[in-house]
């Protein structure tokens, strides 16, 4: 073979092998590359926020588990523009940070509300550049949501609103039944006068309406939570009806209408929880079931109040005995705001603030009826509450 053939032949044979090795090392390259891809989208999936990526023609490029779960997403998205994936709209969106990340190179924050399952949920959008040395840009997008944290400082204002209008109202009813008691004796000839008696209650029930509704608020704000023996606090709930703590929910305005009895088997029940708010759950109870008497009672009731820890739950039940309320009222006790126009209705806030407390320690009430009686019925299970 001639020298020249023989040269030509080993460059033909070192490219061939340099090509192999090439392209090997392409294929290991690429295999990272997957291998990364796949840990990275396992990531993106195991984050509780959403991650959105969008190139500069505002199409999705990653959309993680997240984010697919929150909008129902099961099919192919890639390629489909974020505002058709998003807020499933057509148009682009309106004054979106994307546009302006992307021109100025400089992140951003915002507030979203989107339409998650009918119901509006509100988000921390917080939007930055990328770009790849080819030109190719775009932005990434992560979803906090902070529907919760909104409500609370939602609930935070109204509590504020609250004690505010309590305060004012009570300035204003104190020297009211004073001034009922001299026009009662200057004219219309004593205190035993029937009007005057009415304006009294109805000073009585605006005062407890505001405090009832402080309560509530207040029962559905933050609460510093630490483990509590939820038995041992409803073991103190004979004497606590007896003593002064009933004064602070008003529970001593109805005392006497009803016989009260207790069947508490001793027990310990920790939870994490507020001692504090539990007990005042429980006073809550009692003056629910005494002003339920109130109003549907024809003739004398009873309340017996029994509780006892069985396996891992704690079982408290309040029976309401001679006291049937109506099928209407049942749901409206947890939110005494709605109207109802078939049944009488129960306006006071007592059950509402014990079903918040209830549930606020990791339990559930449930009030139900049968002939001639009304059930309080509160279920705990061992389980730390959020």
């Amino acid at each position: 073979m001639p020298q020249k053939k023989k040269i030509q032949k080993a460059k033909a044979t070192f490219h061939a092998k340099s090509l192999a090795r090439l392209r090997a090392r392409t294929r290991e390259k690429g295999q990272k590359l997957k291998a990364l891809g796949e840990v990275l989208e396992a990531a993106f999936d195991a984050l509780h926020e959403g991650i959105l990526v969008i190139d500069g023609e505002m199409n999705v490029l990653v959309l993680n588990g997240y984010m697919r779960d929150l909008l129902g997403i099961a099919g192919e998205y890639e390629g489909k523009k974020c505002y058709q994936v998003i807020q499933g709209s057509l148009i682009p969106c309106r004054g979106v940070s994307c546009r302006r990340v992307m021109l100025t190179g400089k992140g951003e924050e915002e507030e979203l509300v989107l339409l998650v399952g009918g119901e509006k949920r509100v988000f921390e959008v917080k939007t930055y550049p990328w770009s790849l040395e080819t030109g190719t840009r775009g932005v990434i997008r992560t979803f906090s949501d902070i529907t919760h944290r909104r409500a609370i400082e939602e609930l935070k204002v109204l509590e504020g609103v609250s004690r505010y209008m309590a305060h004012t109202v009570r300035n204003a009813v104190m020297p009211l039944g004073g001034y009922l008691r001299i026009v009662a004796k200057e004219c219309l000839g004593g205190k035993g006068n029937p009007y005057v008696r009415m304006m009294q209650d109805s000073l009585m029930d605006l005062e407890e309406a505001v405090n009832e509704y402080t309560d509530f608020i207040r029962a559905k704000g933050e609460h510093v939570y630490e483990p509590v023996d939820l038995m041992e606090v409803i073991q103190l709930l004979p004497g606590l009806v007896k003593g002064d703590e009933c004064k602070k929910v008003g529970l001593e305005r109805y005392l006497g209408a009803l016989e009260l009895s207790f069947r508490i088997v001793p027990a310990s029940f920790v939870t994490k929880g507020s001692k504090p708010l539990f007990k005042e759950g429980l006073l809550y109870m009692v003056k629910g079931a005494h002003q339920a008497c109130s109003d549907f009672c024809p003739v004398s009731g009873s309340l017996s109040i029994e509780a006892e820890v069985k396996g891992a739950t704690l079982e408290l039940v309040a029976h309401l005995r001679g006291v049937e309320v109506p099928e209407g009222v049942l749901v409206t006790m947890f939110q005494p705001w709605a109207p109802t126009t078939e049944e009488p209705a129960f306006h006071h806030w007592s059950i509402a603030i014990f079903n918040e407390v209830v549930r606020r320690h990791g339990g559930h009430l449930v009030v139900r009826r049968e002939e001639g009686s009304t059930f309080f019925q509160a279920s705990f299970a061992k389980k730390y509450v959020q």
